[in-house]
């Protein structure tokens, strides 16, 4: 049986790997097929491309996209993408300059609630020229001693959406999401359809805003993932089912503590079909 695990990250942007340190795990979990997903980067593809061809191990090149409504966080997995790409480059700059920004106001706003961390701190969690992301925030208070756990950092108190210390970022629409994706000949697909990631609450993306995803261009939906229950992925499936999507899972492995690579996984005919709906 081929193992296909499509949502993977690296020390490139919040995960506790690198990137040939992933290939190397996913050769000693025998998962055949790992697609290298980090937020809103693609600097990690060429290292993790690099490894893969070494180990036996095939990476697909992909990303995973932060995107907002005015009510949500939804995030944008791209397969199969064209790295290369000028236009998905100048809208990552953008979006890493709108972390950056971020990042400095939430520290900002957690010496204000009586949790002094400095920048540096943060950067520190990160490394040299990656992605900063609110885990590596997370990340700074645990060692600082401030919190006991990521949990606790990213509850309502702290880092969750609309958190005492969040603060809005800059960044794509889902729809907008979808066609840069596309332009970078990807293939798009909604991650976590039934999950609002850090937001202290399990809501799921609106079936009105699916469809609107979908005629942005929208390839497929991730459904075999670690927080959505056997009901939600029977609901999601129907819908995929019903949109002509195509059906892929993942266990959005960051590291040790945390889901196990390769038990959430995509099937190699959906596979087949994700790089087929690739232009």
């Amino acid at each position: 049986m081929t193992v296909i695990d499509l949502h993977c990250h690296t020390t490139a942007s919040d995960g506790t790997l690198s990137p040939q340190d992933l290939v190397a795990r996913a050769l000693r979990d025998s998962v055949d097929v790992i697609a290298v997903t980090d937020h809103d980067t693609t600097d990690g593809i060429d290292e993790a491309i690099a490894a893969g061809v070494e180990l036996g191990v095939r990476v697909v090149t992909g990303i995973e996209l932060s995107a907002r409504t005015s009510e949500r966080n939804v995030h944008v997995l791209g397969y199969f993408i064209d790295p290369t790409s000028l236009e998905l480059r100048a809208a990552l700059t953008e979006l890493r300059e709108s972390r950056l920004v971020r990042a400095h106001g939430i520290v900002e706003r957690l010496g204000e609630l009586g949790y002094a961390i400095s920048i540096a701190d943060v950067e520190a969690q990160a490394g040299a020229g990656r992605v900063i992301a609110r885990p590596h925030i997370a990340r700074a208070l645990v060692a600082k001693g401030l919190v006991s756990s990521m949990k606790e950092a990213f509850g309502p108190q702290l880092l969750a959406d609309g958190g005492r210390a969040d603060v809005p970022k800059e960044t794509l629409t889902p729809a907008d999401a979808v066609r840069l994706i596309r332009t970078a000949s990807g293939a798009p697909v909604i991650a976590h359809a039934a999950v609002g990631h850090h937001d202290g609450v399990t809501r799921g993306i609106p079936v009105e805003l699916i469809d609107e995803m979908c005629a942005a261009g929208m390839a497929g939906i991730e459904i075999d993932h670690p927080d959505h229950p056997p009901l939600i992925r029977d609901r999601l499936r129907a819908l995929a089912d019903e949109r002509s999507l195509v059906v892929t899972g993942g266990s959005d492995f960051h590291g040790d503590p945390g889901h196990a690579l390769g038990n959430y996984r995509t099937a190699p005919d959906q596979l087949e079909a994700l790089e087929a709906a690739a232009t």
